[in-house]
């Protein structure tokens, strides 16, 4: 048991913020809409995604522990890993253990939803899956799967995840807004990646900061933050978001902080920790602001 608790570090816990605030953002849009809120069911689908966020995080450790990538990174907060195997290999079999048990844990949600609201979930819980159990050795391979990867298991797949678990229902609204932390989430493990390069190419990563280089991965944050804005202002100018959702532009507003500096320092960005910071907030500010626009808007 005490092996167990000293390799508590690999589910990065500072990290987990995004499941739950991603879920909220389903539930926010549920009430948004008249639906009712189930909360005992609200609270099983942020531990399920929460869950899902652990098996990424202690998989990710444990693979960049047996290829070698966590001896020749330099650790931040923000990148290279916890370091905790680095300091304590013998804690590996439990990393694993823990990898396994949140693996389980999620599939038994999974399969909970499945039975008692409906089969419509099968696609989400899947898809969630394979980018769960291939983040590491496969998406990190291909710049731009590995790309959209965080984007699309936090800011879509959660959110409508947890919609679809109060309703039984698809809403094509709810896609267009989860665009918004969508992207915000991209450019967070794209930031995120730039200190690691040399190190992640030595084992055969493929990010886009690799293939395109730094240069190119500083235009993509920059589209995608654009494209983030223009979406936030659409959707509110079009009815689909209140207009108190335009709180949302704050944390946006902070992630041109970081673009100043990501222009200014490429990849030693590292050496501008804050900037690495403010993406991080961000990437949970903007579902949170977006939830509680909802939540004070209800039509």
């Amino acid at each position: 048991m005490n092996n167990f608790i000293a390799a508590l570090p690999a589910i990065r816990p500072p990290f987990l913020t995004l499941a739950p605030v991603s879920c909220l953002l389903g539930l926010a849009y549920c009430w948004y809409l008249g639906y009712p809120i189930n909360v005992p069911y609200a609270m099983l689908s942020m531990l399920g995604a929460t869950c899902a966020a652990i098996a990424v995080n202690t998989i990710n450790e444990y693979q960049d522990f047996h290829s070698g990538l966590d001896l020749t990174t330099e650790r931040t907060p923000f990148s290279g890993g916890s370091g905790l195997l680095k300091q304590y290999p013998h804690l590996a079999p439990y990393v694993k253990k823990l990898a396994i048990i949140a693996v389980s844990a999620v599939l038994a949600v999974g399969a909970f939803f499945i039975v008692t609201v409906g089969v419509s979930l099968i696609p989400i819980g899947i898809l969630g899956l394979l980018i769960v159990i291939t983040y590491t050795k496969v998406l990190n391979k291909h710049p731009w799967l590995c790309f959209i990867a965080p984007g699309l298991g936090f800011a879509v797949l959660m959110p409508i995840g947890t919609f679809v678990v109060q309703t039984g229902e698809w809403q094509l609204s709810l896609f267009a807004i989860t665009l918004v932390p969508f992207l915000i989430t991209n450019n967070l493990l794209l930031i995120n990646q730039l200190p690691d390069i040399t190190a992640d190419k030595n084992v055969g990563r493929n990010h886009l900061a690799i293939q395109y280089g730094v240069s190119s991965a500083q235009h993509v944050f920059t589209l995608s933050l654009i494209i983030a804005t223009g979406c936030l202002v659409y959707l509110v100018s079009n009815s689909y978001l209140p207009t108190l959702a335009l709180i949302a532009l704050l944390p946006l507003g902070l992630c041109v902080i970081s673009l100043v500096y990501l222009y200014r320092l490429g990849d030693n960005i590292a050496q501008h920790l804050p900037a690495m910071g403010l993406v991080a907030a961000a990437a949970n500010l903007t579902p949170l602001m977006l939830s509680l626009a909802l939540f004070m808007s209800k039509r």
